[in-house]
C-alpha cells in the first residue's frame, strides 16, 4: 500500500506539472481517493481468525502465557479464540493464577460488549481462582458465604454466578442470590445484585426491575440498571423484555429523577436509540414503531 500511495502521489504531482487538461486532473484525483479514502473510514475492521496458525502459537507458551495470550486475541475479536477458552480453560485450573495482567485482561473480557468475550472472561475467571464448573463447587461456594456472609457475599455470589451462567445448578444459584437480594446488609445486597446480573437468564428481569425501582441504597439502584441495559450476560433480545418495566418507572409517580436518568440511559444502550427525546410519550412510540415493545 506504502508502494501505491508513493506512486498515485507522484502521478499526481506529474499531472499537476504537464497536464493542462482539467478532466486529466479530476480523474486522477478521483483514482487517488477511491484507493486511500477507505482507509480512513470510520469502524472499518479485519476480521481475524483465531484459526491453526494462532492455535499453534497459543499451545505453545506455558499455561499462564496460554491463558493470557488466548484472551487477548479474545479481546480483539478474533473469531475462534472465545472458543478455545471455553474449550481449554478448565485444564488450566491449578496451572495459571491470577497476576496483574490477567486481572486486567480478566476485567476488560467481563466488560466487553459481546457476551462471548465475556463467557470467555467467566472461564478464566473460574480457571485462575481453581474453581471447577460442578454441583460440588457451588456446595462449596454456599457454605463459604453462610459462615461469613458479609465478608464473602461479593466473591462467592459472584462465583456461584459465573458457574452457574454455564448452565450449572441454576436453579438453586438463583434462589441464593435473590435470598440475599432480601438481606438487610447492604454489602451483601451489593454482592447480590452483581451476581444476578452475571447469572443472566429471562428470570432476572424482574428482579432487577423491582431492585432497581425498591432498593434504599441509589448505588444498588444503579447496579440493577446496568444489570438490565449492558452489563452481565443477557442476550440483547432477553434485554428487550426489560423495556416495559423501564417505561412503567417513568410513568410511576413515586420514581425519583435519578431514577428516570438511568431508566433513559438503559432505554438508549438496550436500543440503541440516541436520538429520542427524554419523554415517555416519545420513547413509546418510537419502540412500538420498531416492535422493541408489545404493550
Amino acid at each position: 500500500m506504502k508502494k501505491i500511495y508513493t506512486l498515485l502521489l507522484f502521478l499526481l504531482a506529474s499531472v499537476g506539472v504537464f497536464a493542462s487538461n482539467q478532466q486529466v486532473r479530476n480523474y486522477f484525483v478521483t483514482q487517488f481517493r477511491a484507493i486511500v479514502d477507505p482507509l480512513f473510514d470510520e469502524g472499518e475492521a479485519t476480521q481475524p481468525k483465531f484459526d491453526a496458525f494462532y492455535a499453534a502459537m497459543v499451545d505453545g507458551l506455558s499455561p499462564q502465557k496460554r491463558a493470557e495470550r488466548a484472551l487477548e486475541l479474545t479481546i480483539n475479536r478474533f473469531v475462534g479464540a472465545a472458543d478455545y477458552i471455553l474449550e481449554h480453560a478448565q485444564s488450566w485450573r491449578g496451572e495459571i493464577e491470577t497476576n496483574s495482567r490477567l486481572e486486567t485482561l480478566t476485567t476488560t473480557a467481563l466488560n466487553a460488549p459481546l457476551i462471548e468475550i465475556r463467557m470467555a472472561g467467566f472461564e478464566l475467571y473460574l480457571a485462575q481462582y481453581n474453581l471447577e464448573k460442578s454441583v460440588a463447587q457451588v456446595d462449596r461456594l454456599v457454605k463459604q458465604f453462610e459462615q461469613l456472609p458479609e465478608r464473602n457475599a461479593a466473591g462467592a455470589l459472584w462465583a456461584m454466578a459465573a458457574i452457574a451462567a454455564r448452565g450449572i445448578d441454576r436453579e438453586r444459584v438463583f434462589d441464593e442470590i435473590m435470598t440475599a437480594t432480601e438481606s438487610n446488609n447492604e454489602k451483601i445486597r451489593r454482592g447480590a445484585v452483581e451476581a444476578l446480573a452475571r447469572l443472566g437468564g429471562q428470570e432476572i428481569i424482574e428482579p432487577l426491575l423491582y431492585i432497581a425501582r425498591n432498593d434504599s441504597s441509589a448505588y444498588i439502584q444503579e447496579r440493577a440498571f446496568c444489570g438490565l441495559a449492558q452489563t452481565g450476560t443477557l442476550h440483547v433480545v432477553e434485554r428487550y423484555s426489560a423495556l416495559p418495566g423501564l417505561l412503567e418507572t417513568l410513568h410511576d409517580p413515586s420514581s425519583t429523577e435519578q431514577q428516570h436518568g438511568w431508566v433513559y440511559q438503559a432505554l438508549k444502550e438496550i436500543s440503541t436509540f440516541y436520538d429520542v427525546a427524554e419523554n415517555p410519550d416519545d420513547w413509546e412510540d418510537r419502540l412500538l414503531e420498531v416492535d422493541m415493545l408489545e404493550l
